[in-house]
């Protein structure tokens, strides 16, 4: 039976919060609430993880890796029926797969009998159990079969493998002789075995074990280690695993439990959010892999092999472990932060300063960064990793690794300035190198060009910090050089979107892509053009219900099923929300970055894809089912856009400005750690104003609290422990802020906003189901001035033609739209239909005027 979550004393907490005024609106959130389970239908992808090992696959059959080394793939069980002459195969029997924090169970349902199958991998060993528990008839036996591999990772390859039977640990030994890797795969419970003859034509492909389930509890295992520094395999190995195993899995839930309990927890009303912020949490820590040869670092994700033992994607991408950095920072994980960002230095190109883009396991046999193509390849991942060290030094307030890594930052920054265009300050693509666009041959690209002026922008201020005055000089003015290049010659006119680069050619390219979104906050185009770019962004020529194209919808080579040209990203959606946020503009981004919460139980429960097709609600055939950097940018923009959470340590200052959507009435954030103090938020609202609850375990923290407050409404007062505060009211042409700065001192500090009036937009969008097309309505934009309040909306639904209005004051009047009253200062607001005969591209835009009078409504009704 499998062993209940124990958790540390410290986590045995409640997370509760009531809002006032808010029918029905009550969260109450346990600790296990932070480590949440899924049970799913069994057809979709499995992982189990530990640092060393990996079991994954889907029903078709498993494959085990103890790093660098595949051990063997195709596992997968049939079952023997007393009675019955042929074998029952277990794939079409998967009826259920429980994906639990430390563990996969599937469940095979047969007529007579349940098989549980339980999948696990120690945390820190070359080592995995798969244990099978049976209900119902006690004599079914289960037939395991796998091919043996024991052979390095992509691109490596070893030869002279063999493989036999071990009577004195009842299973098969695996054995490579160059390097002397050995793997062994044995069951006590193991009745059967095929024998390892030297035949001419072999009876069947691999090799298969057959168990007899014993016991009281009518259990067998399958114990797997490996030795992958040499050693020679020991039936001690296997002895230790079947002794140890309730250890290793206890230790397994100890160590999810303190990440859980440590990292930041999110709280909302909204259940399925919640469970995809913690499990996102625990992604980054499944996708931590340690390689005796290489060191410690986040992989990329877990998907199947390709042709040539080419996982999808177990090895180490500096740019994804970069953007995991970014995320494990926004959870507070701040020392593995740093672990990461060590890693990604120490393999930097010493000669040129050059970040490196990728390393398989096998990387430290086969002399990987002289006799393959791939370890420096990308020109961009250097420009990020300025950016990234800037945000860990900001976050952290680690100004010692500045220090101790001087060197390699300035020498980053050097090669940045090799590939600059003297003229324009902008970088060009040498021609053995690659920007962010893998698929297509550019001399400039547009994000390469964003990403160089983030990256001058954190390298002037590391300078500053480091005591680097003339260099940060350098820097900063290199970054205005860039922006003024940029603005200047970036623009495409005809089209109203900016240029995506040119050619080898020099022939401008004109692709409407939206990862460039990042340029709209760097000053280079003027407001109008920004406004103008966002507003399309937010169209159904981009945006789908589950996110965010990559291409214009509209453009000739549009394809949703290609991977670059047409799906849809996790990573560039929650990037564009993003954008949508810091540009005020709440409606359209929530909508945007709400859309990936249907992905967490797409496929691999708990992990999301790595991209979907553009047209239909399913994964891209080429897609990775557990992606770090889709989990990683769902937590990073969940903390930084939809909670406006930003931790400067040095300062010993955060910033919470929440965009929460018109349906939450609250929040609870836990472990906000700034420097040594920790801080956890409660915040609710009513119908008159914002409270908040800041609690300090320690040292006293500057907060600077700057929550969204309906549109149109008006400032009446602020209190900090009931004490008048002044809060400044800011007012953006989609949003509206209240700022109050105050000190957070140790202990509980409560404070108080109200205001008067305003009005709010909830639109609520149903969550897509596999093979579905987009329905939803989709906000561009919504605007109050003078008494008026005006909605852009695109409309492919008529029955998703609505949105809620909450206000206390009354809607006179509406013009492109019907307003009916809910109850009480609530009134929903459906568009009107396009006209009968309209058979226009823009059929679908609609643009509702609702007149306002601003004076308090009666009774509720």
């Amino acid at each position: 039976m499998a062993r209940p979550l124990r958790l540390p004393a410290r986590t045995a907490i409640l997370l509760a919060f009531t809002f006032a005024g808010r029918t029905g609106a009550v969260a109450v959130a346990s600790a296990a609430d932070m480590m949440p389970t899924y049970a799913t239908p069994g057809q979709g992808f499995a992982a189990a993880h530990g640092e060393r090992a990996l079991v994954m696959g889907y029903p078709e059959g498993l494959e085990i890796w103890a790093y660098p080394l595949q051990l063997l793939s195709g596992y997968h069980v049939s079952f023997r029926v007393p009675g019955q002459i042929a074998l029952v195969d277990g794939a079409p029997l998967l009826r259920r797969t429980e994906y639990r924090p430390t563990e996969i169970v599937r469940v095979y349902i047969g007529p007579d009998f349940v098989v549980r199958e339980h999948l696990f991998v120690p945390r820190k060993q070359a080592a995995a159990i798969v244990r099978y528990e049976v209900e119902g008839r006690a004599d079914v036996r289960i037939e395991v079969a796998f091919l043996p591999s024991l052979d390095l990772m992509w691109p490596g390859a070893l030869g002279g493998q063999t493989i036999g039977w071990d009577a004195a640990v009842n299973g098969y030994v695996e054995r490579e002789p160059l390097h002397g890797f050995s793997a062994t795969i044995a069951s006590p419970e193991a009745i059967g075995h095929d024998a390892i003859l030297n035949r001419t034509r072999p009876l069947a492909p691999g090799v298969r074990l057959l168990l007899a389930p014993g016991g009281a509890a009518r259990t067998a295992s399958v114990y797997v280690t490996a030795n992958t520094s040499g050693r020679p395999a020991s039936p001690d190995a296997i002895r230790s695993l079947q002794q140890r195993g309730a250890a290793l899995e206890e230790e397994a839930r100890t160590h999810v439990a303190e990440v859980a309990a440590t990292s930041l927890q999110i709280v909302t009303p909204d259940a399925d959010v919640n469970r995809a912020l913690a499990s996102a949490v625990l992604a980054l820590d499944q996708a931590w892999v340690c390689n005796d040869a290489l060191g410690c670092g986040e992989v990329a994700g877990y998907g199947p092999s390709r042709p040539g033992r080419r996982p999808q994607y177990a090895w180490f991408f500096a740019g994804d472990g970069l953007t995991a950095m970014e995320a494990m920072l926004a959870a507070g994980q701040y020392a593995r932060a740093g672990e990461e960002l060590a890693f990604v230095t120490r393999y930097q190109n010493r000669q040129s300063g050059m970040i490196w883009h990728e390393m398989s396991q096998s990387a430290a046999l086969i002399d990987w960064a002289n006799k393959y193509p791939y370890m420096f390849v990308h020109v961009d991942i250097t420009f990020q990793y300025l950016a990234s060290v800037r945000a860990y030094v900001q976050t952290t307030g680690d100004t010692r690794f500045l220090r101790d890594h001087w060197g390699n930052i300035a020498a980053a920054y050097r090669y940045c300035l090799s590939v600059l265009d003297p003229a324009s300050g902008l970088p060009r693509i040498p021609a053995d190198k690659q920007g962010q666009n893998e698929q297509d041959r550019l001399r400039d690209d547009i994000r390469l060009s964003t990403v160089w002026i983030d990256a001058a922008d954190s390298f002037a201020t590391l300078a500053r910090v480091a005591g680097h005055s003339a260099q940060a000089k350098d820097a900063a003015g290199r970054a205005d050089l860039a922006r003024r290049s940029l603005g200047r010659d970036g623009w495409d006119e005809a089209r109203g979107f900016w240029l995506s680069g040119h050619t080898l050619a020099g022939q401008p390219v004109h692709a409407e892509r939206p990862d460039a979104s990042g340029v709209l906050l760097q000053n280079v185009f003027s407001q109008a053009r920004v406004d103008a770019v966002l507003d399309r962004i937010a169209s159904s020529e981009f945006t789908t219900d589950w996110g965010v194209r990559s291409l214009s919808a509209k453009a000739a080579d549009y394809d949703p099923n290609l991977y670059g040209s047409g799906s849809v990203w996790a990573l560039g959606t929650t990037g564009v929300a993003s954008t949508f946020w810091a540009q005020h503009r709440p409606l359209p981004a929530w909508g945007m970055w709400s859309a990936l919460i249907a992905w967490n139980t797409l496929d691999s429960a708990g992990h999301l894809h790595e991209v979907l097709a553009g047209d239909i609600f399913h994964p891209e055939f080429e897609s990775v089912p557990e992606q770090t950097w889709s989990s990683a940018a769902l937590l990073t923009s969940a903390v930084h856009g939809l909670l406006g959470i930003e931790v400067r340590s040095a300062e010993h200052r955060v910033i919470f400005a929440p965009h929460l959507p018109g349906q939450w009435p609250g929040v609870v954030v836990r472990n906000v750690m700034v420097g040594g103090s920790k801080l956890d938020f409660d915040l609710a609202r009513d119908d008159r104003g914002w409270s908040l609850s800041a609690t300090n375990a320690g040292a006293d923290v500057t907060l600077d609290f700057d929550p969204t407050i309906p549109l149109g409404a008006t400032l009446d007062r602020a209190a900090v422990e009931g004490i008048p505060a002044q809060a400044t009211l800011e007012r953006h042409a989609q949003d509206s802020h209240a700022r109050l700065r105050f000190t957070a001192r140790r202990g509980v500090t409560r404070v108080r906003i109200d205001y008067s009036g305003g009005v709010e937009i909830v639109a609520d969008a149903p969550a897509p189901v596999f093979g579905d097309r987009s329905r939803n309505l989709r906000i561009v934009g919504a605007t109050y001035a003078d008494g008026a309040l005006s909605i852009d909306a695109w409309v492919t639904d008529p029955e998703r033609a609505s949105v809620r209005l909450r206000s206390p004051w009354t809607p006179t009047s509406a013009r492109g739209a019907r307003i009916d009253l809910l109850k009480g200062g609530e009134y929903r607001l459906t568009f009107d239909p396009a006209p009968a005969p309209d058979r226009s591209p823009a059929k679908d835009r609609r643009r509702a005027t609702v007149r306002i009078a601003p004076t308090a409504i009666g009774t509720d009704q």
